[in-house]
């Protein structure tokens, strides 16, 4: 991962408001100029929400569950992981863009982040996560809970099968 890519995936979470660092969001400007990329907008066809928890003593660990709406098509997936060094208990709605996803099966593996989050009460946040085929999301964070991170994560994606509930019922509110 590049410099550039860590530094855009940094989220600080307080209490009601995002807080991007301007060193963090000129490494972000930087990493669109340096490699091509377009930001994610709203009406982007594949895009992803899912619901998690995170508890952490230290180390810690994350799951969760959503819905995956590629090429028309409304997949179930199912998310969990980890990372460190974090304390504290959260809950997250979250939402956002997926792109360079080629076919389904690519998607069904490890995303890496580093994170960095402080709240206390109700936040949101953003966050991008990158595998290692480079298919990226570009997420919009909403939680509620104490927790305190600085953490390198990787989130374990996995599809499940066709969704039981559709992409737009599952939407962050």
């Amino acid at each position: 991962m590049t410099r550039q890519f860590l530094a855009a995936t940094m989220m600080i979470t307080v209490t009601g408001f995002a807080v991007v660092p301007e060193k963090v969001a000129l490494a972000a400007s930087a990493a669109v100029e340096t490699t091509g990329t377009v930001a994610p907008t709203a009406g982007s066809e594949d895009q992803i929400v899912f619901r998690i928890t995170q508890a952490n003593l230290g180390p810690g660990y994350t799951w969760g569950s959503g819905v995956l709406h590629f090429k028309g098509v409304d997949y179930d997936i199912h998310v969990a992981g980890g990372g460190a060094p974090a304390i504290g208990y959260s809950n997250a709605c979250v939402q956002g863009s997926v792109n360079g996803l080629a076919n389904i099966e690519d998607f069904d593996s490890t995303f890496w982040a580093v994170n960095a989050e402080a709240a206390a009460g109700s936040g949101t946040g953003t966050m991008v996560l990158q595998n290692h085929r480079e298919t990226e999301l570009h997420l919009s964070v909403k939680s509620r809970g104490v927790r305190l991170s600085a953490a390198a994560e990787r989130l374990r994606f996995t599809v499940v099968g066709p969704a039981k509930k559709s992409f737009i019922s599952q939407r962050c509110s």
